[in-house]
């Protein structure tokens, strides 16, 4: 893949901060429109099925729902096809209404910030646990125990094994990261080292270089 220049990044960067943006909009519109539905939690688990169970197996179907060639009405009439006496009227009704609006490129996007919002506002919040080795129950608990002190929440663990890590855990909460691997370890000793070298020739150059007489 052809590297991006800084003006193609920058431009990129800006799409993706726009559409998460347009997303979040339609994201805090299912939950309005279903939160007075009996099921909410089941409608939440439902769209992120749609993307879970239809989508990732049909990658075919998910470029015919995104394109621009095919028009809004057929996109509807396909989308009654699939999911209609499968689906709930909630969520059909809302796919529709990504499908007039252009913005069915943005499901998984949507479909991800649905659950993230509802599980905010259910006092959960999304954490990965990213070990060198899987883990046992016991420290499993031990680490959302934890959690569940230090940030007031309950906390959905998702594990992750990197063999990359050396030793250690690195755990994020949203765009916090907390470090405990050997391997960040030894870089962050690195550039310290570093640093004070650095300091001290700024400090005293005389020390560090000989005059070429």
């Amino acid at each position: 893949m052809a590297n991006l220049n800084p003006e193609q990044a920058k431009h990129e960067t800006v799409m993706d901060v726009t559409q998460e943006q347009i997303a979040r909009v339609y994201a805090q519109a299912f939950l309005g429109a279903a939160e007075g539905a009996p099921n909410l939690d089941g409608l939440v688990e439902e769209l992120a099925s749609v993307v879970n169970e239809v989508l990732n197996r049909f990658p075919q179907l998910e470029r015919t729902l995104e394109t621009s060639l095919v028009s809004q009405e057929k996109k509807e009439q396909l989308l009654d096809r699939i999911f209609s006496g499968k689906a709930s009227k909630e969520v059909l009704h809302f796919l529709k209404v990504l499908s007039r609006h252009g913005r069915l490129g943005l499901l998984r996007l949507v479909a991800r910030l649905v659950s993230k919002l509802h599980a905010t506002l259910c006092g959960k919040i999304d954490v990965e646990f990213c070990t060198a080795a899987p883990v046992d129950d016991a420290l499993r608990n031990e680490v959302v125990a934890q959690l569940r002190k230090s940030l007031s929440a309950e906390p959905v663990l998702s594990v992750r094994v990197d063999p990359a890590l050396i030793a250690g855990m690195v755990i994020r909460v949203g765009d916090r990261v907390y470090d405990g691997s050997v391997a960040t370890q030894l870089e962050h000793t690195r550039r310290a080292m570093i640093q004070k070298a650095t300091e001290q020739i700024d400090s005293s150059p005389e020390k560090f270089f000989t005059a070429v007489g």
